[in-house]
């Protein structure tokens, strides 16, 4: 143990005695610098998550009014909001990943396969078509986008990108809440064989073109399942 110090008081009276200062006192930082993304290719992806938060937002609130069910339409309103601070967090990272001020309100689609995916998400509008409108985006798009904000996560840099990480951390766990509150509504909503059958046909369809799109960032392949 090194020699204690004494702090310069004003008089003798006053000086105190402390341990001296030593880095290694601190606990080790176990992350690690150098992820798979850089800058760029970083701000690419946040660009893509970007787009997919403010398309759901936007697909559920022109739902709403094609929505019968009423604990649908207000289960609907939460999902809105949060998908909302979503995309707007995303945003806010942006300019800090040398994209600009201008970047706070850029999205990006990773290709037009991933465009086309998102309009089919929201095509359907009558009010017969609930389970139709919550299958593709509870069964297909919700769970694909925690898997890759997950993958995410642990492929990126630790330090360098933390940001991303703390604002993914918190979309994800909201996400896997909007997950269980819609497959629950669908299980209900799914109660004949035939309904069944109609959520099962819409998630396989819509998973194909998600696969065949490469997924948000448009390189997923066969690296995880899409939904």
């Amino acid at each position: 143990m090194s020699e204690g110090r004494m702090y310069p008081g004003y008089g003798p009276e006053e000086k105190t005695t402390f341990d001296p200062y030593s880095a290694f006192d601190i606990p080790a930082d176990l992350r690690e610098l150098h992820g798979r993304y850089d800058v760029e290719a970083t701000a690419r992806r946040v660009r893509n998550f970007r787009y997919a938060q403010e398309w759901m937002m936007l697909t559920m609130g022109g739902w709403l009014a094609t929505v019968p069910e009423v604990p649908v339409k207000t289960g609907l309103g939460k999902l809105i909001w949060e998908d909302a601070k979503a995309a707007d967090e995303l945003g806010k990272r942006l300019p800090e990943l040398r994209c600009g001020r201008k970047a706070v309100n850029s999205s990006e689609s990773p290709n037009e396969g991933f465009a086309g995916f998102i309009q089919a998400i929201a095509d359907p509008e009558r009010p017969d078509q609930t389970i139709e409108k919550l299958a593709g985006l509870i069964d297909v798009l919700k769970p694909h986008l925690v898997l890759v904000y997950e993958r995410h996560m642990r492929e990126t840099d630790t330090i360098c990108d933390a940001p991303t990480i703390e604002i993914l951390d918190d979309i994800v766990r909201k996400t896997q809440r909007h997950i269980a509150w819609g497959r629950e509504v669908l299980d209900r909503l799914c109660d004949t064989d035939g309904k069944r059958e109609r959520r099962r046909v819409r998630a396989e369809a819509l998973g194909e073109q998600l696969r065949a799109c490469g997924g948000v960032t448009g390189d997923t392949g066969d690296r995880a399942p899409l939904h």
